[in-house]
């Protein structure tokens, strides 16, 4: 009777029960699937996170590939970059080389040409005092002779001109013939009358007052060369060109003797003739020291002619740079509208690099140091570097 009355009791409660869960689920569920579905697509705002994982924007997932995108986009930023730097590089390498070639051109401005040959002028005396105080016996005693005959006196402007031959002087005696109202011009001038009809007396034939006068008071200029340039231009001139050997007689005096003295078992016509001395037998006799009194003026050394340490050349020239010093030289003692110097058509240059190369290349290094003592002081005088292969 107790069980029956239990069971009973339960049942119910167990039944109410039920039917309170059972009630509960079926209003919430039917609340849920009852909702209206919006099937429109989200809208976001472009700042605002993305609804999905895989569409930021490093996932390197979609048919876009987004994150690849950005690889790229890093790529070429890192290059924008690059290059930004290669211009930048370029930019300062330009602008330093256009601030090289403005100092370039700056260097290069022309220069006043009086003043610039002023300075030249300033250190060939300056070279030229030193070597005489470095070698006293060149200033002792009085002015020889032979330095007297050498100098042209030019009256008319107070000029004297120390002439060396293979140095310009027929030109420079074409000068002064104009000058001295001889000639209108240097055109038509012939080498004979430059030589012996130019009309100009020499200090030598003046008395000893007179010539102190003129040493003293007139402008006195002098011209020198290249020493082994201007040997080379002598043999080449008078013995080398056969023609114009044969045309004048009083260099045979020399040819004869090389010939007797330096060529080996020599012929009648050699001995008769004199003609075709070799460059060697040139440069044989040159080194000589018993045939260095006699030498004539043509390969005679210019020091030994001009006295260059006992007289003050107002101007120093030099045959490499002669039309620069002549210009400076005629303007300097204001004759330029009066006469020029001759264009070079009227000169006869006998030798270039190539040949003197040529030449010098044949001989011994004993032949050199030996031509080398014979001229060394024309050198050092005249501003004159030391060949290199001595």
């Amino acid at each position: 009777m107790v069980a029956w009355r239990f069971i009973r009791r339960y049942l119910l409660l167990g039944f109410l029960m039920s039917g309170f869960v059972y009630a509960a689920i079926y209003f919430s569920t039917n609340e849920v699937f009852q909702a209206q579905v919006n099937t429109n697509p989200v809208r976001r705002h472009k700042q605002q996170e993305p609804a999905f994982p895989w569409e930021a924007k490093d996932a390197l997932v979609g048919p876009n590939k987004p994150l690849e995108q950005h690889i790229v986009q890093r790529a070429v930023m890192a290059d924008d970059s690059k290059e930004d730097k290669e211009r930048s590089e370029v930019k300062q390498r330009q602008q330093k080389h256009q601030e090289s070639q403005e100092k370039e051109e700056a260097a290069q401005e022309p220069v006043d040409f009086m003043a610039a040959q002023a300075e030249i002028q300033k250190e060939r005396q300056r070279v030229l005092s030193e070597t005489c105080s470095r070698h006293p016996e060149l200033k002792r005693g009085n002015l020889n002779m032979y330095t007297q005959r050498h100098l042209y006196v030019h009256e008319k402007h107070k000029i004297l001109y120390c002439f060396v031959p293979k140095i310009g002087c027929s030109n420079w005696k074409r000068v002064l013939m104009v000058l001295s109202g001889m000639k209108p011009n240097t055109d038509g001038i012939t080498s004979d009358e430059a030589h012996f009809h130019n009309g100009m007396k020499r200090l030598s034939g003046l008395n000893r007052e007179e010539q102190r006068v003129r040493l003293d008071t007139y402008t006195k200029f002098i011209f020198a060369r290249h020493p082994f340039v201007r040997i080379l231009s002598a043999y080449r001139n008078k013995y080398a060109d056969i023609n114009v050997y044969k045309k004048d007689t009083y260099f045979h005096i020399f040819s004869k003797k090389i010939m007797k003295k330096y060529r080996k078992n020599p012929s009648e016509v050699d001995l008769k003739t004199g003609e075709n001395i070799t460059w060697h037998e040139w440069v044989q006799y040159l080194t000589d020291p018993q045939e260095r009194n006699g030498f004539d003026d043509h390969w005679q050394e210019i020091y030994q002619m001009c006295s260059p340490c006992k007289i003050h050349y107002d101007y120093i020239g030099k045959l490499e740079t002669v039309a620069d010093d002549a210009e400076y030289m005629l303007k300097s003692l204001e004759l330029d509208d009066k006469v020029s110097y001759p264009a070079r058509a009227n000169s006869h240059p006998t030798n270039s690099s190539q040949t003197y190369d040529k030449f010098f290349g044949e001989l011994t290094l004993d032949k050199l140091k030996q031509l080398w003592n014979v001229y060394n002081l024309d050198f050092e005088l005249f501003g004159y570097p030391k060949p290199d292969f001595l």
